[in-house]
């Protein structure tokens, strides 16, 4: 029987929804595109690493903090666990950190699979492979700019005639305006939940239920409001319009960071769309700085994520090491290439 003929839905019954068998010309374009992938890396300075397909809970729990913990084991929507590799960015710098007395290069990126918890789709778990590209030791605003610069390459090499738009939230300055809401922490994770999904219903809800002062209720209001980042002086404007001078003290040197690293963006990176939101809390379990997410049109998830996360290395070692990184879901990527065929 020829095979090209072979009814679709008789080849694919006995693979799991979400997951991929790839065939020979598939696998020859992927192959081809991580190369140009790796040519771009190495070009730019990064090393390949290469991750284990799994790893034991406790490997990670006998180092890392609580806050932290929560990461290691997940639950999905139907309240079935995920396994560590639900966050690659902790095997990465934990294997790193377990050579730390290696001379070797602190710029990486890697390639690894992932299983994700998908409800939005038609599975609830799919399988992902992962691009990412983690720096240890400098999480400055040259290097996150450099970064992001990398990423616009890449993209730039792959999808040319398809643009993104760059989210920014900054997990330190969101920490700081919940100590000043002085909600507890069941309160706080609703809130989180409804800002990020921007779902003004439920959390006007919850503002009511927890009888919010009228001054409180503007913060939220303004984290509600994302803004284009060379807009972000009337946010600082408006912010300072809003806290009390006792408040401001607590999220100034967060603020003040935040419009530093703008006048650099704004200047630097001008042709990229950009947005500022500050109830972008995607993480805010190992985050402490600027985090961004990419988005194209027409597509309600991210293609791609990252941040800064200059406490983690500690945690597995001690050693005090900024860092930051970037990752991207290939998948995403090449379904948007087959959409140009």
């Amino acid at each position: 029987m020829n095979q090209k003929n072979k009814p679709i839905s008789s080849e694919q019954k006995w693979i799991p929804d979400g997951f991929h068998f790839l065939g020979p010309e598939e696998s020859k374009n992927r192959r081809n595109l991580l190369q140009s992938f790796s040519e771009l890396f190495e070009r730019e300075g990064y090393s390949e690493i290469t991750l284990p397909s799994f790893d034991y809970s406790n490997s990670f729990r006998s180092q890392l903090q609580d806050g932290v913990e929560s990461l290691l084991v997940t639950k999905d929507w139907d309240g079935n666990e995920l396994s560590p590799g639900v966050d690659l960015t902790l095997q990465v710098v934990k294997g790193m950190a377990a050579r730390s007395h290696w001379e070797e290069n602190q710029n990486v990126y890697y390639f690894a699979k992932k299983i994700r918890d998908h409800k939005k789709r038609n599975a609830s778990r799919r399988e992902v492979l992962q691009v990412g590209v983690e720096s240890l030791g400098r999480s400055d605003t040259k290097q996150l700019v450099s970064q992001i610069q990398i990423l616009k390459k890449l993209w730039d090499k792959t999808l040319p005639n398809k643009s993104f738009t760059i989210v920014f939230g900054h997990s330190s300055f969101f920490r700081s305006l919940l100590e000043i809401l002085g909600w507890n922490e069941e309160q706080t994770k609703l809130l989180q939940q409804f800002l990020y999904t921007k779902n003004i219903p439920e959390l006007v809800s919850l503002a009511a239920r927890e009888n919010t002062s009228e001054s409180h209720m503007r913060i939220i209001q303004l984290l509600l409001k994302p803004i284009l980042t060379t807009e972000i002086d009337d946010f600082k404007k408006s912010m300072e319009v809003v806290l009390s001078k006792e408040e401001l003290m607590k999220i100034n040197t967060d603020l003040e960071s935040i419009i530093s690293f703008f006048e650099v963006w704004n200047k630097q990176m001008n042709g990229i769309p950009s947005i500022w939101d500050p109830s972008l809390v995607r993480d805010l379990s190992y985050y402490t700085g600027f985090m961004f997410q990419g988005y194209v049109e027409q597509d309600p998830e991210p293609v791609f994520a990252g941040g800064v996360y200059n406490e983690l290395y500690a945690s597995f070692t001690g050693i005090p090491k900024e860092a930051c990184g970037f990752a991207l879901h290939l998948d995403s990527i090449e379904v948007m290439l087959n959409k140009e065929k």
